[in-house]
């Protein structure tokens, strides 16, 4: 854990480095996609239909990678399950992962629903950012994670409805 400089009493821009394995693991289907054949892609092919809503979307979800990645709480440690609260929100946060997971063997396998898309693969990852945040105390990250589930839902389903 790298802690380059305050920003507020107890929050610092540094680097949590386990952050990036937390991305990676996020957009790992993506990076296997262009292995899977698969017949019909309607994530890839979607076309934007607001403009307002896909920048939000992806402003939200940019935030919550760089606040992930460079905003520490100043007594953080690099992994930690000391409290119940961590305990909890960790869970949260692989159950949210895990089932987004579950979401794109759907998914490969041609259980291209919306109700699968919405459910699994489009809110999952936002709560995931959420709870990432709250295990590691990193409200602004929370807070952001929240406002992105609303923004990457409404953004999805508009263009997919």
């Amino acid at each position: 854990m790298l802690r380059w400089f305050g920003v507020t009493k107890n929050q610092y821009i540094g680097l949590f480095a386990l952050g990036f394995a937390f991305f990676v693991l996020q957009e790992l289907p993506y990076i296997v996609m262009p292995l899977i054949p698969l017949q019909a892609n309607p994530l890839m092919e979607m076309q934007d239909k607001s403009i307002v809503l896909n920048v939000f979307e992806k402003t939200l979800g940019i935030s919550c990678i760089v606040t992930m990645l460079f905003l520490v709480r100043g007594d953080a440690k690099w992994f930690s399950l000391r409290t119940s609260g961590e305990i909890v929100f960790f869970s949260v946060a692989m159950a949210a992962i895990a089932g987004y997971f579950v979401g794109w063997i759907f998914y490969f396998n041609g259980f291209q629903t919306l109700p699968v898309i919405l459910c699994f693969l489009v809110a999952l990852p936002p709560i995931y950012y959420a709870f990432i945040g709250l295990w590691r105390g990193n409200y602004v990250l929370a807070v952001l994670g929240g406002a992105f589930l609303t923004a990457h839902l409404s953004n999805v389903w508009n263009n997919l409805k």
